[in-house]
């Protein structure tokens, strides 16, 4: 094949009832002979296509301090700009991952991209919440473009290309997370923060020509047609339960209001099983998620997932808290304003009650150079090394390599916080366990699973994924919360009146949630790679889950 040769199209895959296929040509459209230069601009494209979930995630997650005054009506909801994102990105999944299989992956992808390019635009411009928060649904639909990347990589690249093109889309996630503060800190400091999605929409006009121009669509099919239902019912299931993650620390966990998100979240779900047993064309073999070497995986990303959220969530709450004096005079002086009487005079009436020793008083800007530029710096190389571990020895070596380094990082994160320079060389540590599990996961899914079900596959690694993401944040919330820094006002002749600091919590409830989050979920990792059986031959980009399927398509 020449350098300017398409890929033939092949003989779509009949898929039969149970989801077995009768006749496949995985290999038809695979780049073989297509030059260096042609593959790199392919995987460079589709790179920059991952960007889109982690620049949309944490530029918004930036600015949500001043969403509330650009939408008064937001009032106590300005989380939504972020959990609005999470719920629909996972409810959208199995829908694009079965689409991506069945109409075309590149296709997919353009949908899903012109879907985030009108989102971008609504919230750039809307003055409404309601519309603001449906331009948020719109952007979140760009979940689903890392698990159909997977997809077309197994499709289109060389095998030998395959473990290490997949730890590359682990380098464009930690480029993201170093570039998307900065980048976020620098608009909002100086424009207002429209102009973060001013920059989503350009970012996504840019390179949507891209895709279009220099990546062909996989000749890949499944002729089978798309399960509505059974979609419906798996993304309405595990958006009822991501809401009840997300939301019960401020509703409340045991309130009827906020259990009946959870409860019928559940009963969805249960009704997706039993409808994919009994449908003639379901979403995919539930048999396969029943398989050890998939189970498992689908296990150690929500693990890995919630060793991957915590630190984003906790480093900010860290670094950008007031040093400690700089925040107790802060609270002094507004005292003093609401009693009208000089600030000198109510500190000889005031302490304050818990060590914040951590506190560096970090702007956005600040933290990203300072500390989040190691953790990612440290993920963008060990994507790749991941990936060629897997070409070499097998994907299940960095799942084990990635679980010890998160286990390791959190059990040093309790000891040592007290300053930014210990965080950020612990920061390494948990890069390595970033780039080694976005490297395996994937690459034990596409060895694991035949190709017609690659994208629905990579889209339930990225639902147990974001069900990881908001476990870590919602059990991490309670906990910092008991531990809250305090004012303890001491009238003359009165009693004591101790009063809570606002979001300001003590090294105590850090301590604990990396102890009791962070451990428990690296140490999961580790365990789910021990005993995983799979990923013990070197990756070889789905061939093996080709093979497999050969031989019972012959002995059927």
């Amino acid at each position: 094949m020449s350098e300017d040769t398409e890929p033939k199209p092949a003989a779509p895959v009949t898929v039969q009832p149970g989801g077995v296929a009768t006749t496949t040509h995985e290999d038809a459209g695979r780049m073989n002979d297509a030059s260096r230069a042609r593959l790199t601009a392919i995987l460079i494209t589709l790179v920059l296509f991952g960007e889109f979930v982690p620049l949309q995630y944490t530029m918004v997650g930036v600015i949500i301090p001043k969403i509330g005054a650009a939408f008064p009506a937001a009032g106590n909801s300005t989380s939504w700009a972020l959990t609005i994102a999470g719920v629909v990105g996972a409810g959208a999944l199995g829908i694009a991952g079965k689409t991506a299989d069945v109409w075309g992956k590149r296709k997919t992808l353009l949908v899903i991209a012109v879907a985030f390019l009108v989102g971008s635009l609504i919230c750039a411009l809307t003055s409404n919440w309601a519309l603001f928060l449906v331009g948020r649904g719109l952007e979140a639909v760009s979940f689903c473009i890392p698990s159909v990347v997977y997809g077309l990589l197994r499709d289109l690249m060389p095998r030998k290309w395959i473990p290490i093109c997949i730890g590359m889309v682990a380098t464009g996630l930690g480029v993201s997370a170093v570039l998307a503060p900065v980048i976020g800190g620098l608009l909002t400091d100086h424009y207002s923060i429209r102009s973060i999605f001013w920059f989503l929409f350009i970012y996504a006009a840019v390179t949507i020509p891209l895709l279009m121009a220099l990546v062909p669509e996989s000749p890949f099919r499944v002729r089978q047609r798309i399960d509505v239902l059974g979609a419906l019912l798996l993304g309405t299931g595990v958006g009822g339960v991501l809401i009840y993650l997300s939301e019960g620390t401020g509703w409340g966990w045991t309130r009827l209001s906020c259990l009946g998100y959870l409860i019928g979240g559940l009963v969805l779900l249960v009704a997706f099983v039993t409808w994919e047993k009994n449908t003639s064309a379901p979403m995919m073999d539930l048999a396969l998620l029943r398989r050890p070497q998939v189970a498992i995986v689908l296990a150690a990303s929500m693990f890995a997932t919630a060793c991957a959220t915590l630190p984003q969530y906790t480093l900010a709450y860290m670094f950008e808290t007031p040093k400690a004096a700089a925040l107790k005079a802060q609270v002094i002086a507004g005292a003093a304003a609401k009693e009208h009487v000089p600030a000198s005079l109510v500190a000889q009436f005031v302490t304050f009650r818990g060590d914040i020793s951590y506190a560096a008083g970090f702007s956005v800007f600040s933290l990203a150079w300072h500390v989040i530029i190691f953790a990612s710096g440290a993920g963008m190389i060990f994507g790749p090394i991941g990936g060629l571990i897997a070409a070499r020895w097998g994907a299940r070596l960095p799942l084990i390599g990635g679980g010890v380094a998160f286990l390791a990082s959190f059990l040093l994160w309790t000891q040592f916080h007290e300053v930014w320079q210990q965080s950020a060389a612990i920061g390494v540590l948990w890069g390595v366990g970033f780039g080694f599990f976005y490297a395996a996961g994937p690459n034990l899914i596409i060895d694991a699973v035949p190709a017609h079900f690659t994208g629905i596959s990579a889209a339930m690694l990225a639902v147990f994924g974001a069900i990881g993401s908001s476990l870590a944040t919602s059990l991490a919330t309670p906990i910092l919360a008991s531990h809250p820094f305090q004012l303890v006002a001491t009238p003359p002749g009165g009693k004591p009146v101790i009063q809570n600091i606002p979001q300001v919590y003590t090294a105590g409830g850090f301590v604990e949630v990396y102890l009791i989050i962070g451990g428990i979920a690296g140490l999961a990792v580790l365990i789910l790679g021990l005993v995983l059986r799979a990923g013990r031959e070197p990756a070889r980009g789905g061939l093996a889950a080709a093979m497999h399927l050969e031989v019972e398509t012959t002995s059927a």
